[in-house]
């Protein structure tokens, strides 16, 4: 034992406390105690709690599926075959090319030509069954087509 620990210890043991603040401080400690009720739901909560997650455990879907790990190489790197990922991969589905059944109005109004903007929202608001003008267009047909004839 070094000379520090020795004179630590020494210094420690000098350190007493007073009878009357021990007896005062076990009467204390002794009026602190669980409450009763609560054992039993607690115990009863962790349990299901406990079950769900064993139960979750055995009908996760990765247990069906035969999961597993993938191998190491000797670089400590994982090595999937080009067929492993390809039968956990979904293909990608191809971009449907829309056209946009409005993309003459719209060059027309950028080009600020809006006869045909109001001639179309005019037949829009007297047939109200037909598929309307877009958000843009119509604004551009508030804004503009009260000045038209």
């Amino acid at each position: 034992m070094s000379n520090w620990e020795h004179q630590y210890r020494e210094e420690a043991s000098a350190f007493t406390s007073p009878q009357q603040l021990d007896c005062e401080v076990l009467l204390q400690a002794k009026g602190y105690q669980p409450k009763k009720d609560i054992g039993r739901m607690l115990s009863g909560t962790s349990m299901s709690c406990a079950l769900v997650t064993a139960l979750l455990m055995l009908a996760h879907p990765a247990q069906h599926l035969g999961a597993r790990t993938p191998t190491m190489t000797q670089n400590n790197e994982f090595q999937l075959s080009a067929q492993e990922i390809a039968q956990w991969q979904l293909p990608a589905p191809e971009p449907e090319i829309q056209d946009d059944p409005w993309q003459t109005l719209r060059n027309q109004v950028s080009a600020e030509n809006y006869v045909a903007l109001c001639q179309e929202w005019r037949q829009q608001q007297n047939n109200i069954a037909e598929q309307g003008l877009p958000r843009e267009l119509r604004k551009a047909a508030q804004k503009r087509c009260r000045i038209l004839p």
